[in-house]
């Protein structure tokens, strides 16, 4: 009886690891997954800041930016209200203070810049930190990645303006169910400066 009980005791245990060890991977994947459309988000930025590339160029990246957030960057409810649409803190040496401005509309700043060149460099994915996963209901989860952005602004091939800038970017987590099981759709929220310093 007792031989029963420690085989099914084992069983058991078997049983509750490889489910334990089966979800830390699922969000194993997720954080990574989530990283990823951060540092798209990174690249994007940089080809959009570019004036070297063509307008029709840049227009692309902010295209392929967008879609990379929920709801496209447009309206959304969180929390029981509703946002004009996702947002991101901006800050300078100059302005240390944030200031919020919707994501479509930092964008277009982006694209409007009168530096003639300008290097945007951010944290490898590997080097994005990446917090729990949280849920938030049946089908949603968030966490948070924090990242580097390095910034340089060049008129006539000097260096004009830099920064280092930490920031923290919500990443909302989707739980689709499909025929072949579950899948996991990563958009990302309002992205917060943290802190900014000068290079």
């Amino acid at each position: 009886m007792k031989t029963l009980y420690r085989i099914a005791l084992v069983f058991v245990l078997s049983a509750f690891a490889t489910t334990s060890f089966a979800q830390q991977d699922i969000e194993e994947m997720i954080k990574l997954r989530a990283a990823e459309k951060v540092k798209q988000m990174c690249d994007n930025i940089e080809s959009m800041a570019n004036p070297k590339n063509s307008p029709k160029e840049r227009n692309k990246y902010k295209g392929k930016a967008v879609r990379l957030f929920i709801a496209n960057c447009e309206q959304y409810e969180e929390d029981g209200r509703l946002k004009k649409g996702v947002e991101m803190e901006i800050t300078s040496t100059y302005r240390p203070k944030p200031r919020r401005r919707l994501m479509k509309d930092y964008f277009t700043g982006l694209m409007n810049m009168r530096y003639s060149t300008v290097k945007i460099e951010s944290s490898d994915i590997h080097d994005i930190q990446m917090s729990k996963l949280r849920q938030i209901d049946d089908n949603t989860f968030v966490c948070t990645a924090v990242f580097i952005q390095v910034f340089v602004g060049y008129i006539d091939g000097k260096p004009v303006y830099s920064d280092r800038t930490k920031k923290s970017v919500k990443c909302y987590v989707l739980r689709e169910e499909t025929m072949d099981g579950n899948e996991y759709v990563v958009k990302l929220g309002d992205t917060k400066a943290l802190d900014t310093e000068r290079l």
